[in-house]
């Protein structure tokens, strides 16, 4: 891996989505819950969806339930999200403001997100936070998902600056990778379903405890 030079001023933030900016646990639940009553199979409990999130659909529903059940899964379950997640999301805490603020420094913003990137942006769209960003990038945008770099790479691009002088904000050993596979550096907040230990044994350039804490770095 590059070493990247630690000093490089930072002109782009992109950041992760579910555990790092919103909570979208119960809407993604309920999508769960849809798709695995409907297909005759025992619904995983509450903690066993948080578990899976991070992942694209297609990877989770391949792992849980084996490949013929992929695209049934998916259907139901976007069919049922889609009439929940307007109001079985919010944002973290402190994520408005952090995100405010970067962005009033002059720094481009972007998402990348292994979520659906339609939905992606109806929910900021729906926060309110959706003009803040130059690109939110998602599954279903011609690129493929974290851990593979394409994504963050079209953020990049998006954003109109040079890779060096991007960083990734996640809260997944999958943000981390990605990262790494991109060459940037990369703060990992605490915040998801990954502990700060885990977290740190993926070696990302930081681990913070709090959204808020990125701003002394930025």
């Amino acid at each position: 891996m590059t070493i990247i030079d630690d000093n490089g001023h930072i002109k782009g933030v992109i950041f992760d989505l579910d555990g790092t900016l919103i909570d979208s646990y119960e809407a993604i639940y309920q999508g769960f819950h849809h798709a695995y009553t409907k297909m005759g199979f025992r619904p995983l409990s509450y903690d066993q969806v948080k578990k899976q999130v991070g992942h694209s659909l297609e990877y989770i529903f391949r792992e849980l339930l084996g490949e013929q059940y992929i695209q049934p899964a998916i259907i139901l379950f976007r069919q049922r999200y889609e009439e929940v997640f307007r109001t079985h999301t919010h944002l973290l805490p402190n994520a408005a403001d952090v995100v405010k603020a970067i962005y009033d420094k002059g720094i481009k913003l972007a998402v990348a997100t292994n979520k659906l990137g339609k939905s992606s942006r109806a929910i900021l769209e729906h926060l309110q936070l959706s003009n803040f960003f130059s690109a939110i990038i998602g599954e279903g945008d011609g690129t493929r998902n974290k851990p593979d770099p394409e994504m963050l790479y079209l953020a990049i691009e998006k954003m109109a600056i040079p890779k060096d002088n991007a960083i990734m904000v996640g809260d997944s050993t999958i943000d981390i990778q990605a990262a790494h596979n991109a060459r940037i550096r990369v703060y990992a907040v605490a915040s998801g379903m990954t502990s700060r230990e885990e977290l740190a044994e993926s070696r990302p350039t930081e681990v913070i405890t709090s959204l808020n804490h990125l701003l002394k770095y930025i």
